[in-house]
């Protein structure tokens, strides 16, 4: 078992240097096994095409950014400077595997069930890692948040419209352009310092 877990672990790794640097669509099954020295057998033994690697790719590189995210915020007692820290996080994860992300629009449409999952637990996760903030925020009397779980909600429904809001006014762009991550960023950050004051003790 854990034999199949370091080969599943290698798999995603490679197959995730090349969604990264020539996107899904550049990139082969072939490409990977060769990479890996597996046959391209042993590597459909795991996932049966490349839209499940890529989901599982997607859902690998996620829990890895928000595993940043938790093992920084512990160190930050302000819980303004925490929000600016993982929607910086956000951003640099963003960046970092822009070509990744890109294929997620179709991916949703081609593999929803996969992608339903995936998103569904980045989604859980986020509300988890905002939930912390608030609760820190409360604890230490920065913060009076009377419901922190539809209060976490609230702020995350906010930053997602914030960024469909924006690809509405660019016609025909269905995955924004770095700069326009980083314009989404900047507007993020405004309303969370915003959402913030509205809530402090």
């Amino acid at each position: 078992m854990i034999n199949a877990d370091k080969k599943r672990t290698q798999i995603l790794e490679a197959a995730t240097l090349r969604f990264a640097h020539f996107g899904m669509a550049k990139t082969t099954m072939s490409e990977i096994a060769q990479d890996l020295s597996f046959s391209k057998a042993l590597l459909y033994y795991y996932f049966p095409d490349k839209n499940s690697l890529y989901a599982a790719v997607l859902d690998h590189v996620i829990n890895k950014s928000f595993e940043e995210m938790e093992a920084g915020l512990p160190a930050i007692t302000d819980c303004q400077e925490a929000m600016m820290f993982i929607l910086d996080k956000r951003i640099e994860f963003i960046t970092k595997f822009y070509n990744l992300l890109e294929h997620s629009v179709s991916a949703v449409q081609q593999i929803p069930d996969e992608m339903a999952c995936v998103l569904r637990e980045s989604k859980d996760k986020e509300l988890q890692i905002i939930g912390t903030i608030l609760q820190k925020g409360n604890d230490m009397g920065q913060l009076h948040v009377d419901d922190v779980k539809e209060t976490a909600e609230i702020i995350l429904f906010a930053l997602v419209g914030m960024r469909f809001s924006i690809l509405k006014d660019i016609k025909g762009m269905l995955f924004p352009t770095k700069e326009e991550f980083d314009r989404i960023l900047n507007l993020q950050k405004k309303m969370a310092t915003v959402f913030l004051r509205g809530l402090k003790a």
